[in-house]
């Protein structure tokens, strides 16, 4: 643990030197490091006992205790989210098809060089939205952690049709987005994998309803690294899905929940929902 976070430390230190002495000279970047600096140089300015020139050890050790977070705080929650991905895109033949076409289209045909086509272009990432629907629609599907908040005596929950009041005061209240995401009053075909829905506009029978959609939660205490995770989930799908071939292998005589066989799973000590029996698969490099 002690040489591990000796490290990230000596890799992320140079990131956040680098961040204090350009800020305010490189402008339209808002990365965590950007805004941490930004904090800490508004926070010295303003003290007449600081001086911008000697970096508070206090703020580096805080910097690189929250850099840490976001990168490994999501990593269990996006590797159930790519398991049960994959899961679906094998039982959805026709969906991976569009998939892999999407991405000859934006990546280029030869999967070989994706790698290389995105670290010289990282904004490809961003123009391909069947991948963020494909994302999407298994979050929808599997949202691998719900919220809870703790109730007060000045808050209330309201029934809409008939405004009734329900006291939260001693209470702890879960936002279930499971049971909210299959609710057939907000989603047309809730059980099913569509990930055109998330494509489609306004008028559309299958267009998402507003504030539906709730596996990062939404206001301001929703999940802070949502648009990271998505980003990693995008990475690696274009990274994967028209090298490999990832076969979940359940057998059919498994047990079921919701009818499906890669049902949600929660294991002693975890806080989120996993594949059931670890998601076993068989994993095959597709003839080019």
């Amino acid at each position: 643990m002690w040489n591990n976070n000796r490290i990230m430390k000596n890799y992320l230190l140079p990131h956040i030197r680098r961040g204090i002495s350009e800020y305010g000279k490189v402008e339209g970047y808002k990365t965590v490091t950007n805004l941490a600096v930004k904090a800490y140089r508004n926070e010295v300015k303003s003290s007449s006992s600081s001086s911008s020139d000697n970096i508070d050890p206090r703020f580096i050790d805080m910097a690189i205790a929250q850099m840490k977070i976001f990168i490994f705080a999501g990593h269990d929650t996006t590797a159930g989210a790519l398991s049960f991905a994959y899961h679906l895109l094998w039982k959805n033949p026709a969906t991976l098809v569009a998939l892999r076409a999407e991405h000859d289209a934006v990546l280029g045909s030869d999967p070989v060089k994706a790698a290389a086509n995105i670290t010289s272009s990282p904004q490809l990432l961003n123009k391909l939205p069947y991948t963020s629907a494909v994302i999407k629609e298994t979050l929808r599907l599997f949202p691998p952690i719900g919220t809870v908040r703790k109730g007060r005596q000045d808050f209330f929950l309201v029934y809409p049709d008939t405004g009734i009041r329900y006291p939260t005061d001693g209470f702890m209240l879960l936002g279930c987005s499971v049971a909210e995401h299959r609710n057939g009053t907000f989603w047309p075909r809730p059980d099913d994998f569509v990930p055109e829905r998330w494509l489609v506009g306004e008028g559309d029978p299958m267009h998402v309803r507003k504030n539906a959609f709730r596996p990062f939660e939404l206001g301001p205490r929703n999940c802070i690294g949502q648009e990271l995770a998505q980003l990693e989930l995008r990475a690696i799908l274009a990274l994967t899905v028209r090298e490999l071939d990832v076969q979940s292998a359940y057998s059919e005589s498994g047990g079921r929940v919701l009818n499906e066989l890669a049902y949600q799973s929660m294991a002693p000590g975890e806080v989120t929902g996993h594949p059931s029996q670890g998601m076993p698969v068989r994993v095959k490099i597709r003839n080019s």
